[in-house]
């Protein structure tokens, strides 16, 4: 549900990073209720010479956008908090760099968002609920039945 795209150059991130980051990430979404196999993470390394920023190719320049599907912030002061977590995640990391970084929050109706060809149960608590006990996406009907 939740997809962070980060348009970077080659070796602006180290692995360790990217992993830091969409583990962050991750456990923000987690904390909101919202299962860990939704929430997805996309670094892409674009050669130099294939972005500009301000007409010139950026030295140190990360933008990413964030896409959330089927919620939308349900008040002001939540959508500041969110704001607030999403920088504290990355600046840790990309400030001590001296990368400019820039980002976008998108909001996409939740009629278009689909999970293996369903539509997510975000309004069922129960089976909400096994999607995340369970952290995948369980068919209908099948969710009263136990994994051993």
């Amino acid at each position: 549900m939740p997809r962070w795209t980060f348009e970077i150059t080659p070796d602006t991130l180290s692995k360790i990073e990217k992993d830091t980051l969409a583990k962050a990430i991750t456990d923000n979404y987690v904390r909101l209720g919202i299962p860990a196999f939704l929430v997805n993470v996309f670094f892409h390394e674009n050669r130099i010479g294939t972005f500009y920023s301000g007409g010139k190719i950026p030295p140190h320049t990360v933008f990413f956008v964030l896409d959330h599907a089927a919620r939308s912030f349900p008040s002001e002061q939540a959508r500041l908090d969110f704001i607030d977590s999403v920088n504290g995640i990355v600046e840790p990391i990309l400030d001590p760099k001296g990368i400019k970084w820039e980002y976008n929050i998108y909001e996409h109706p939740p009629d278009n968002w689909r999970v293996n060809g369903m539509i997510p149960p975000v309004q069922q608590e129960e089976l909400w609920q096994q999607w995340i006990v369970r952290n995948e996406a369980v068919r209908y009907g099948d969710y009263l039945e136990t994994k051993n």
